[in-house]
């Protein structure tokens, strides 16, 4: 039975879309990206087979009729922030092309905040060609944040230690599974994220809460027990594949489970950084303080959390027209406030 997937075979009928992808890996590249590129190009590729298309000399307008099936309603609707990084994907082939010479413009044009920008033939497409949707981080109540801890708690000490941590220090998935045991400053209570296991490749410190410290070094007593003193912190305890480092698919198949049980499926891996992300701007935590403790390159990224926490919103509205917004209150409701 072949191990070749459908984009796979898709994507081998052609050679510069192999080639772009094999660039990519050379150039580091995360696998989970390269993939994600391979399976949208292969979809557009298909397209272009059944219409008929040679993707070499595809158009702006044919690349419109395309995102028209992506779009709400369409035969192959996508998620907004997928349908973007299908275009991405889409878009630096062609850039590819370009230089390889295989065709002279990019079908797919890059939206610029500048009025002399045309997409070819088409003026006026001066902020992209789709609208990039901003949504805010769906993030458990205080309730449903209690109940799943609940079911978390049945679990194994190394499982409730890697929650504890994810939260802790707003830890991505990737970053959580590739911590090393030498990345514990244990004195201090720091853990290292080093930069090549980050989205960004930049490494930063985080923190754990010292009720963590003993569960932490249990874990670690029980990895010297089976003679590991170095490497991986979090290791496989299946009979299969006994000691070898956990993969990021066994923990969200883990945190999968327990939201399944908690009944709670807007829960996932990255749910834990958005929420401890939110609960540090309720208390207070600057947006530079913010930024710095997510690894994130852009403060704009980390303003959703402070959007999230309400914090620095409700404090404006008290403070400038919380008098106003009392006094139209009264007089809707019938109440008299003093002046």
């Amino acid at each position: 039975m072949s191990s070749i997937s459908p984009h796979q075979r898709v994507l081998g009928r052609y050679p510069s879309a192999e080639k772009w992808l094999e660039l990519l890996e050379n150039l580091g590249r995360a696998s989970a990206t390269l993939d994600a590129y391979g399976r949208g190009l292969a979809h557009y590729l298909v397209h272009c087979e059944e219409n008929g298309l040679k993707p070499e000399a595809a158009s702006f307008e044919q690349i419109a009729l395309y995102i028209r099936t992506l779009l709400p309603g369409g035969e192959s609707a996508l998620a907004n922030s997928s349908l973007h990084q299908r275009l991405t994907a889409i878009r630096l082939w062609y850039d590819h092309l370009i230089f390889q010479g295989a065709c002279t413009q990019n079908p797919v044009p890059r939206g610029q905040h500048r009025r002399s920008f045309q997409v070819p033939d088409h003026p006026g497409f001066s902020r992209g060609i789709i609208p990039r949707l901003i949504k805010l981080p769906d993030i458990p109540s205080d309730e449903q944040w209690s109940q799943f801890l609940r079911i978390a708690s049945r679990s194994s000490i190394r499982d409730r230690l890697m929650l504890s941590l994810a939260y802790f220090g707003a830890l991505r998935r990737s970053e959580l599974v590739a911590l090393r045991i030498e990345d514990i400053d244990f004195a201090h209570r720091l853990v290292l994220v080093r930069a090549e296991t980050t989205k960004g490749k930049r490494s930063r410190t985080v923190c754990y809460s010292p009720e963590v410290a003993p569960v932490l070094i249990a874990h670690l007593n029980s990895l010297r027990v089976a003679g590991w003193k170095s490497g991986s912190l979090f290791r496989s305890e299946s009979d299969r594949n006994s000691g070898d480092p956990l993969t990021k698919w066994s923990w969200s198949k883990t945190v999968e489970r327990w939201a399944r049980e908690a009944d709670l499926s807007n829960i996932s891996t990255h749910t834990f950084r958005h929420l401890r992300l939110t609960h540090l701007a309720r208390t207070g935590w600057k947006l530079h303080e913010l930024s710095a403790y997510a690894g994130h390159r852009d403060p704009k990224t980390t303003m959703v959390y402070l959007h999230l926490s309400g914090a620095d919103l409700t404090a404006k509205m008290a403070h400038s027209i919380g008098k106003l917004d009392a006094r139209m209150f009264g007089e809707l409701f019938g109440l008299r406030l003093p002046q």
